[in-house]
């Protein structure tokens, strides 16, 4: 049976009751292929690399095998311009009005999984530092003064922007932006003006927002309950990450961590940044974390650092990741997957973090304020995406353990509280988003507390997206 090339997209929206077969409205095409309804997906013999979209979504990023063309043919309209990064035009989206035939230059799952395995980024960038000089650094890590260390990533932060780096921050939404326009080209290709989806969240939320910590030192793990105590009487609660061989994470405060309501995450195996170095001391580390995980009954990994290797997590056994950033100019392994929406890496649900870690804002770029915080949260809700927040109780600079700091994670958590978010824990929301993924669009009652949004094409060709309505207005 072949497969749609528009998979992951549909996988994606999760239309309902579509009255059209979506399933099989795209097929693959040879350039030469003359236009027919539906929709041509071109393959083509181009290298992939860098590009940039040009259409009504936005201008965004993409990493494509893109099929060039010398203009758009006669009896087509441009839905979309591919350009060099330079701003020549390579190719087009193209519609067929009288084929009904539209007609996407490259293969959109490809597309889509570069930015989710971060296909995009060369692998001479995909460090700061080379293996060698990385276990170098971690070696004498504990003889160098925190003054020099902070200095030092000080420097590495300046030398990434100098680079320009390859995403926007502090947002970067190519892969959404990317999946609206393959939507409204399914809308247009289908002859439809309004759809039905899944919505993102249950019971019709808005958005959500998800509070995680990093647990650096046995001095942060002394702070848990008091960061505890900053989120329980708002109603909020979070995960910790704990990093096994580096302090005893006494099993007393797993009780009552558990008992209040709040989770439990593995933070590697030891906090060297090693664990994703080589093949084989990955896959002797992931059976020590394994285990840790089976003891704690930890559902979440988050690697040290956030150096990762989506290929090789499926040794893990954990419901969900939370190692890869929406956009991470300033992290020891660059990169993001320009995306507010989790994915699936194999069984395995990636909570990726869509706010700036504490340490980058407070210590590494000496914000004194929680603005580029709240101005990503603001924009967070208007796009009905996920706030996945990491912060380190740790009394360290740039982290929440410092009382400045600690009042920019207060603001924040009232502006979370006091929201329409859905605020469950990450291993809530990471049950949710595979439940939807596995649901059934075809029955009504396919997943209990889903609710269905809608997509259409305004009178200027725009897609717009409406939620649903609220429970308290249905």
């Amino acid at each position: 049976m072949s497969v749609s090339p528009m998979r992951h997209v549909l996988e994606f929206w999760k239309p309902v009751r579509a009255s059209v077969d979506l399933e099989h409205l795209a097929r693959y095409a040879s350039p030469s292929s003359p236009p027919v309804p539906g929709i041509q997906v071109v393959r083509t013999e181009s290298p992939e690399r860098r590009y940039r979209v040009v259409c009504a979504e936005g201008d965004f990023l993409l990493f494509a095998a893109v099929a060039p063309m010398d203009g758009v043919p006669d009896g087509a309209e441009p839905l979309a311009e591919v350009r060099d990064l330079d701003g020549t035009p390579v190719s087009w989206v193209l519609w067929y009005p009288a084929e009904r035939c539209a007609v996407i230059p490259f293969d959109p799952d490809a597309a889509v999984e570069a930015f989710w395995y971060e296909r995009y980024m060369p692998p001479s960038k995909k460090t700061v530092l080379s293996a060698p000089v990385l276990s170098a650094y971690y070696a004498v890590r504990p003889l160098i003064p925190k003054r020099l260390k902070m200095l030092l990533r000080k420097i590495v932060a300046r030398k990434t922007t100098a680079e320009n780096h390859l995403l926007a921050w502090p947002t970067d939404r190519s892969l959404d932006l990317l999946l609206r326009l393959l939507l409204r080209v399914l809308l247009t290709a289908s002859g439809q003006e309004r759809m039905g989806f899944l919505w993102f969240w249950p019971e019709g939320h808005p958005w959500v927002a998800v509070l995680t910590h990093d647990v650096e030192t046995a001095d942060g793990l002394s702070r848990v309950e008091h960061v505890m105590g900053l989120e329980a009487p708002l109603g909020l609660r979070s995960s910790f990450n704990f990093v096994p061989r580096d302090y005893d994470a006494d099993e007393a405060l797993l009780g009552r961590m558990g008992e209040a309501g709040f989770e439990v995450g593995v933070h590697g195996y030891t906090h060297d940044g090693l664990m994703f170095s080589s093949r084989p001391t990955f896959l002797s580390r992931a059976a020590a974390v394994n285990e840790v995980a089976r003891r704690w009954h930890a559902s979440g990994f988050r690697s040290p650092a956030t150096y990762r290797n989506l290929d090789w997590l499926d040794r893990l056994e954990f419901e969900y990741d939370s190692s890869v950033t929406d956009t991470a100019p300033f992290e020891p392994q660059p990169g993001g997957c320009a995306s507010l929406y989790p994915y699936l890496v194999g069984e395995m649900v990636e909570l990726q973090m869509t706010l700036a870690q504490d340490h980058t804002l407070f210590g590494l770029l000496g914000q004194t304020d929680p603005r580029t915080w709240l101005e990503k949260l603001a924009c967070i809700r208007e796009c009905n995406g996920m706030a996945c927040i990491l912060t380190h109780p740790d009394a360290a600079p740039g982290y929440i353990g410092l009382p400045h700091n600690e009042a920019h994670y207060r603001e924040v958590l009232g502006v979370i509280a006091g929201s329409d978010a859905w605020t469950p824990l990450p291993r809530e929301l990471a049950r949710w988003w595979k439940a939807r993924a596995g649901a059934d669009t075809a029955r009504a009652d396919c997943l209990a507390g889903a609710s269905v949004g809608h997509a259409e094409i305004d009178s200027a060709g725009r897609l717009v997206i409406v939620p649903p309505l609220p429970p308290a207005r249905r």
